[in-house]
């Protein structure tokens, strides 16, 4: 059975501001709208399905159902022909899917098949798909800034007008490496967008208990790195405000520090369920994003004022979004284990 269609409230009044004056690319905004709807099936099946023995998820699970627009919005915006790359951190399913690697290859690798995009040696939190520009998910709190760092300086090197997108939590803001990497990229000029999804949480904490000044990207103003602030909710937000930011740092080769305001409606980790999740936040507020705030509704709502979808169009999309995502559980599930001797095969160190 497809799950329920989303139909709650849109947040602001004026949803639509952020198109008028525009013209409003109705394939585009539809096929995006379509990739977060299969992410959030494709991420609900798996909190459904992940504690049964029979599909083998093992280590830690971090699900994205919530951010979807930042996801699908910014990696919407990247050109890899010209040779634009992204990293990411633990909570990296939606990036793979967004990139438009195979859902079947993403779930093996959740699985630890030997099918998996990282040939199941990584699992949830090591998705990768470098063919697409997609270099990781990263098990470390901000273990994979740093990297990000390298990675559009090689870009610098060549001479490439391209950028590296770097996705992290709020977590990661406290870590100092975070702050030296942040340093060197604007002393050099280093391509690198750095998005800032904020959801409110490092793991259990919130931002106001973990951080002496919560206005995170204030806290760049000491690297006199170009910095702002948007909603991560709205699709059309996020994607119209990152494409002018990335065509900007391909003539400049200069960083910007973007903050994605947003909320993950599981907890840390799949096994941090909601009565863990109470002694930190209330069912209140959760819900309270969910029918005021979620991603899907609001781009529902925007598709639906520019007469670019129906509601015969929505429930088509989530019964193909479910169905794709049982497929890609099926592959998994009938895909081999790695071999015994497979196991230090691609290590080089």
């Amino acid at each position: 059975m497809a799950a329920k269609v989303s139909s709650g409230a849109s947040g602001t009044a004026a949803l639509t501001e952020n198109v008028e004056n525009k013209s409003f690319n109705k394939e585009k905004y539809v096929h995006f709208y379509e990739q977060m709807v299969h992410i959030r099936e494709f991420e609900e099946l798996i909190d459904k399905e992940w504690n049964f023995p029979k599909h083998g998820i093992g280590g830690y699970l971090h699900l994205y159902s919530g951010e979807e627009a930042i996801a699908v919005g910014i990696i919407g915006a990247l050109q890899r022909e010209k040779g634009d790359c992204f990293i990411g951190h633990y909570r990296d399913h939606a990036y793979a899917l967004a990139s438009g690697s195979d859902p079947g290859e993403v779930m093996a690798e959740i699985c630890g098949k030997a099918t998996g995009c990282s040939k199941g040696k990584g699992g949830s939190m090591h998705i990768c798909d470098a063919e697409r520009g997609f270099f990781g998910g990263y098990g470390i709190v901000g273990g994979n800034v740093p990297i990000a760092l390298g990675l559009g300086y090689a870009l610098k090197y060549q001479n490439k007008d391209a950028v590296c997108v770097c996705f992290f939590g709020d977590g990661s803001m406290n870590q100092g490496a975070f702050h030296e990497t942040l340093n060197m990229c604007q002393l050099f000029k280093v391509p690198v967008l750095f998005v800032l999804e904020n959801n409110g949480y490092a793991m259990g904490t919130s931002i106001e208990r973990s951080h002496a000044n919560p206005d995170l990207a204030s806290r760049v103003d000491s690297y006199a790195m170009k910095h702002e602030k948007i909603d991560g909710q709205d699709i059309v937000k996020v994607h119209e405000r990152v494409s002018e930011i990335i065509a900007e740092m391909r003539v400049t080769s200069e960083p910007f520090f973007l903050e994605c305001e947003t909320y993950r409606y599981h907890g840390h980790g799949a096994a941090d369920g909601q009565v863990t999740q109470s002694t930190y936040r209330s069912k209140d507020e959760v819900e309270k994003w969910k029918t005021s705030r979620d991603p899907l509704a609001i781009a529902e709502r925007i598709l639906l004022e520019q007469e670019a979808l129906s509601d015969t169009d929505k429930e088509r999309i989530y019964q193909e979004a479910h169905a794709a995502a049982l497929a890609a559980l099926k592959f998994a599930d009938d895909s081999p284990n790695p071999a015994p001797e497979d196991l230090l095969k691609d290590v080089y160190a």
